[in-house]
C-alpha cells in the first residue's frame, strides 16, 4: 500500500454497518515563546499551503464495457462511495476494455502508470490479467478488488486480489429458469422445448448461466428439450437476430426463449416478429434494459420475465472492499451480494424501474 498518501484520509464507512477510521497521529512543533505578527502570518500561510497539498487518492476501475449500461451502474456505484465518504479524498480513472483481453491489460498497465493505490477490476476473462495483476501488484504495490466476474489461477499464490464481488451467475439462469418453468406450468405445456442463447466469448459466466437454467427446466420436466445455440458474433442484437433466423428455419416449435443478456434474447425477439411467430414463444431477459421492462410494463405478452441484478450496489461494495484493504483491513475471500431478482409482468408494478438510472 502507498501508505503516505493513503494515511491523510479519513474514511467513514457507511454500507454494511461498517466504520473505518484512519487517522494519523501528528506531532506539534515546539510553539516559540515569542512571535512577532509576521511570523505568525508566514506559519498561517504555511499551514495552509499544507493543508491545500494533501493530494487525492487515485482508484481506478477497469470496466468489462461501457456498451452495456449495466457496467455504467457499477461505475455509478463506485462514485456514489465516494460520495458518501468524502474524507476519502477520492479522484476515479475509468477505462473501458471494450470486451477485450489486450485492452484490459492495457488498461491496467496505464491506471497504474497514472499512479492508481488500488484498482476494482471488471475483467473480460477468468485468466488473462492475472499476469498483468501478479506484476503490478509485487512491484507497484497496488491492491486490486475484482468484481463480477471471477479470476481462477492456476497458481494459488497468483490470487494476489484482495477479494471478489460478484453475483452468483448460476442463480441468475435459475431465476430465468423458475420464470420458465412457471410459464410452461400456467399454459399447460407438458413437453417443452425451450431455446438458451449463449455468449460463447463469456466463457464460465455463460456456462453458468446456463446450467442454473437447465437444473431448474429440468427438475420440472426432465424430457424438456432444451436447444443450447452459441452467439459467436459479437453477442449483440444484430447478431442474434441472425441466430434466431437460423433456428426458426429448423425448429418448428419453441415455447420459451432466455440467454446469456437482454441483447440476446432482444435480438432472437426481433427475428421472431419478423417470421411472425412471436406470439408462439414467451422471451426472458437477463440484465436490465429498459426496452425489456418497456415490453412487460405495456403487456406485450410475448415478455414472460426479465432477471436482475444491481449494478449499482457491485460497485458500491467493490470500491467499499479496495477501501478497506487498502487500509489494512483483513476480507472475506467473497462478498455477498442480494440474490438476482425475477421480474414479471405480475410484479412489473412493485418495481420503480423507470428511475433505475442504469438501466440502457
Amino acid at each position: 500500500m502507498k501508505t503516505p498518501r493513503i494515511a491523510k484520509s479519513i474514511a467513514v464507512l457507511a454500507a454494511g454497518s461498517l466504520l473505518l477510521s484512519a487517522c494519523a497521529g501528528a506531532t506539534e512543533s515546539p510553539v516559540p515563546e515569542e512571535r512577532d505578527d509576521d511570523e505568525t502570518s508566514a506559519e498561517g500561510e504555511d499551514e495552509t499551503a499544507a493543508a491545500d497539498s494533501d493530494e487525492e487518492i487515485l482508484i481506478g476501475g477497469s470496466i468489462f464495457t461501457l456498451q452495456y449500461a449495466w457496467f455504467l451502474g457499477a461505475q455509478e456505484g463506485m462514485e456514489n462511495w465516494a460520495e458518501d465518504n468524502p474524507d476519502a479524498n477520492i479522484r476515479f480513472q475509468f477505462e473501458d476494455s471494450n470486451q477485450d483481453i489486450q485492452r484490459n491489460i492495457e488498461n491496467l498497465e496505464n491506471l497504474a502508470s497514472a499512479g492508481a493505490d488500488g484498482i476494482v477490476v471488471f475483467p473480460t476473462d477468468s485468466k488473462a490479467i492475472i499476469p498483468t495483476m501478479v506484476n503490478l501488484h509485487n512491484t507497484q504495490d497496488i491492491q486490486f478488488v475484482v468484481g463480477d466476474y471471477p479470476q481462477q489461477p492456476d497458481n494459488p499464490e497468483d490470487a494476489i486480489w484482495e477479494t471478489f464481488v460478484g453475483h452468483d451467475m448460476v442463480a441468475l439462469g435459475e431465476s430465468s429458469g423458475q420464470i420458465a418453468v412457471d410459464h410452461l406450468l400456467e399454459q399447460g405445456i407438458e413437453d417443452p422445448t425451450l431455446l438458451f442463447i449463449t455468449v460463447p466469448s463469456s466463457g464460465e459466466v455463460t456456462e453458468q448461466r446456463l446450467e442454473g437454467f437447465r437444473s431448474v427446466v429440468e427438475a420440472e420436466f426432465p424430457d424438456a428439450n432444451i436447444i443450447v445455440e452459441g452467439d459467436t458474433g459479437a453477442g449483440d442484437r444484430n447478431s442474434s437476430h441472425t441466430l434466431m433466423e437460423n433456428v426458426l428455419q429448423r425448429e418448428a416449435s419453441i415455447d420459451v426463449v432466455s440467454g446469456h443478456n437482454d441483447a440476446t434474447v432482444l435480438g432472437a425477439y426481433n427475428a421472431a416478429v419478423g417470421a411472425g411467430r412471436d406470439g408462439d414463444m414467451g422471451f426472458i431477459g437477463i440484465g436490465g434494459e429498459k426496452e425489456v421492462f418497456q415490453h412487460i410494463q405495456d403487456g406485450n405478452e410475448a415478455w414472460i420475465g426479465e432477471v436482475v441484478q444491481d449494478p449499482v450496489v457491485l460497485g458500491y461494495t467493490a470500491m467499499e472492499a479496495l477501501w478497506l484493504a487498502m487500509n489494512g483491513e483483513s476480507l472475506p475471500e467473497q462478498y455477498d451480494l442480494p440474490a438476482p431478482e425475477g421480474i414479471t409482468p405480475a410484479n412489473i408494478d412493485e418495481h420503480d424501474w423507470q428511475n433505475w438510472t442504469w438501466l440502457g
